[in-house]
């Protein structure tokens, strides 16, 4: 029967305690509990852990990019209660006015933010499709209307009128001007409105600068005094209306009129309603008359008159005649 050497079996069982021991107090060493939040969700993780945050992250299938926030660092060891923070960067979309479609990355928690990261600048009237105090969220589109104000000022004239006084001591179709006309001047101002530099509304302002002057013209009411043959001498008469009539022509000598007296040279058949008769005239192109008969077809403003032969009266036709009715 083998001996066992009591002293060499302790001194064995000793060693293997103080190794257990020693290896109990190194897992002790490395075993953590670390607190992980990705982009606001927590887990408490507990276990051998590796040795710094960017090697838990991996181990936890976390992929980070360089827009990405991750507090600690990467490369920061890991401690006990070790508090990890990652925060994945927001996918967004600017279209800024007319500008092509830009597609950021961003850390920016408003849009008021992203605009300053950005250095997009806005003016007073401009507008974004998400309010600046707006939180940002991942793929968002966030939509810049760039607003701006043309003003046009322009000059117009303003007509003057006419105003027209009869006047007894001017003959008729003459005409005297009492007070030039002067045309007046305003002013147009327009004001546009563009959304991203295409005109969505438009107002006009008028103002008066001065006042238009009318012009006052006179005109005669006179009749002009008229120089026919009466009677193979000169006799000046004053017409006191002028009419435009229709004229024809025929030949009776000697036939009675309607005043009584035989027809001749210067009879004129007209309608009483229109020229009584007795009523001197003169007609241009014919000379001086009297209406002194009537016809039955000779009604309104119609006249015929008396010529010496058929010829004549043929000659003459039918025309429209200038009639001068004189004192």
């Amino acid at each position: 029967m083998q001996k066992v050497n009591r002293k060499s079996v302790y001194c064995l069982s000793a060693a293997a305690v103080a190794l257990l021991i020693g290896g109990v107090a190194t897992a002790s060493s490395t075993y953590k509990t670390v607190t992980l939040e990705v982009d606001g969700q927590k887990q408490e993780i507990s276990g051998f852990q590796l040795g710094t945050v960017g090697e838990l992250l991996r181990d936890k299938g976390v992929t980070v990019g360089t827009e990405d926030l991750v507090q600690p660092a990467a490369s920061d060891a890991l401690a006990e209660g070790t508090m990890i923070t990652v925060t994945h960067a927001k996918s967004v979309q600017i279209q800024d006015g007319t500008k092509e479609l830009v597609s950021v990355k961003t850390q920016a928690g408003t849009t008021e933010e992203l605009l300053k990261e950005l250095g997009i600048n806005l003016n007073k009237t401009d507008k974004t499709s998400l309010e600046l105090r707006a939180s940002i969220e991942s793929g968002q589109k966030i939509t810049i209307t760039r607003m701006s104000e043309e003003v046009k000022v322009a000059e117009e004239s303003i007509p003057f009128q006419t105003e027209r006084q009869p006047d007894a001591n001017l003959y008729t179709g003459t005409e005297k001007v009492l007070t030039s006309g002067v045309e007046g001047k305003a002013k147009i101002t327009t004001k546009i409105v563009l959304e991203n530099g295409k005109e969505v509304d438009r107002k006009e302002e008028r103002t008066v600068v001065s006042e238009p002057v009318n012009q006052v013209v006179s005109y005669g009411t006179q009749q002009r005094p008229i120089v026919v043959a009466s009677r193979g001498s000169d006799t000046n008469l004053t017409a006191t209306k002028v009419l435009t009539m229709a004229a024809s022509a025929y030949s009776m000598p000697g036939a009675r009129t309607a005043s009584g007296g035989a027809a001749g040279p210067g009879t004129i058949a007209v309608d009483p309603n229109v020229i009584p008769l007795g009523t001197k005239l003169y007609i241009e192109g014919y000379g001086y008359g009297v209406a002194s008969d009537v016809g039955g077809s000779i009604k309104g403003n119609r006249i015929d008159i008396h010529f010496d032969t058929r010829e004549q009266a043929l000659q003459f036709g039918r025309r429209a005649v200038t009639v001068h009715i004189l004192n």
